[in-house]
């Protein structure tokens, strides 16, 4: 190989790591949310809780618009009370924050069984300001 061959060959592979970089830094200029939902006690406060939680590990903030849980029908089930302790709706997520809310399991359970749905099934979701939501990467809500 001459010296003008191997000189191209770096700098094509350098370019595309270069490409690649700008790629990946662009796609997390944005907000970047991540949902979770699992089961948690709260002291002071009675019974167990469904409990949301977001995350943003991207550069800016975003604003949580709505939370709840999906059955597999796309029905949704939502908390029309705020619960003690949980955040506030619409909540401004900030970059590297994290936000939680409680629903009752009673009230997860009880809707469960009216409707025919295993808990397994459910899944965690945020609604963002964007429009957009955001679902858990896993199914159900903590419950053996």
């Amino acid at each position: 190989m001459k010296v003008s061959e191997i000189l191209s060959v770096v700098a094509i592979v350098m370019s595309t790591i270069t490409l690649t970089w700008q790629i990946v830094s662009w796609r997390r200029t944005g907000a970047v949310v991540k949902v979770v939902a699992k089961q948690g006690f709260v002291p002071g406060l009675n019974g167990t809780f469904v409990v949301i939680e977001a995350s943003n590990s991207g550069r800016t903030a975003v604003t949580v618009t709505g939370y709840g849980l999906r059955s597999p029908d796309g029905n949704n089930l939502i908390q029309l009370d705020r619960v003690q302790l949980s955040a506030e709706i619409p909540h401004r997520l900030e970059a590297g924050a994290e936000a939680s809310w409680l629903m009752p399991m009673g009230n997860v359970q009880g809707t469960c069984a009216e409707q025919g749905i295993r808990h397994q099934d459910l899944v965690g979701w945020v609604r963002l300001g964007s429009g957009g939501t955001v679902m858990a990467k896993r199914r159900g809500v903590g419950l053996k």
